[in-house]
């Protein structure tokens, strides 16, 4: 478990957080009102007061500056499991992990984003880099903490909760085709729902197709 870093960013940096929140909130709002199509770097930048080329300082294109908030919060749940103590067995780990994706700030344009990726192959190969970062970063850390194990099962089981999380955000896109018009408020609720059924599959083994093959036996 790392050390927390508790000294206080400087005015520098928390400008530059200030100026990347901002390109990232102005080209969520020109995604929800104009679509995906309209997105340029110039547009983004001018609504949020920045240059072209301050713009490119921080985003190497319109796809990461969307992926930002899902990069954060797959990085925020590495982080989450990172600081968790040792001797928590890692069933237990991956749920805190995965109850974690709640934050609003981080989860709400996630989830827009993610309605938007299957008609843009571009926004879905950025997105898959974060999930596949991810991955590799929860690899890393099961090796730590479970030295006894092997890299095989160490990845294994980091490709089991990154795909937890990523099948409940693509049954909640499903479910919203079918049912299109919920308020924002309950979407989010309906997406947190789904982040903790998937990880209870996990958790308890996947019931449901247990008792599919029990009854399969008795058959």
């Amino acid at each position: 478990m790392s050390s927390p870093d508790t000294s206080a960013p400087t005015r520098r940096e928390l400008n530059k957080t200030a100026t990347r929140a901002a390109i990232v909130d102005a080209a969520f709002h020109q995604l929800q009102t104009h679509g995906y199509e309209s997105l340029t770097a110039e547009s983004v930048a001018e609504a949020a007061n920045v240059s072209r080329r301050t713009f490119f300082n921080y985003f190497a294109s319109i796809e990461a500056a969307l992926n930002e908030p899902t990069k954060r919060l797959l990085e925020n749940a590495v982080a989450v499991l990172d600081e968790l103590d040792t001797d928590i067995d890692l069933l237990s780990a991956a749920v805190t992990v995965v109850k974690s994706l709640v934050d609003p700030k981080l989860l709400e344009p996630m989830a827009e984003l993610c309605l938007h990726i299957n008609t843009h192959s571009q926004m879905a190969r950025v997105q898959l880099e974060a999930w596949e970062n991810c991955t590799d970063s929860l690899t890393e850390l099961i090796i730590a903490r479970a030295p006894q194990g092997t890299e095989l099962a160490a990845s294994v089981f980091a490709h089991c909760i990154v795909g937890a999380g990523k099948a409940a955000f693509t049954t909640w896109a499903r479910e919203l085709e079918e049912n299109p018009d919920p308020t924002d408020g309950l979407r989010i609720d309906m997406l947190r729902t789904t982040l903790a059924d998937a990880i209870a599959q996990l958790r308890d083994g996947f019931p449901s197709l247990q008792q599919r093959a029990a009854h399969l036996r008795k058959a």
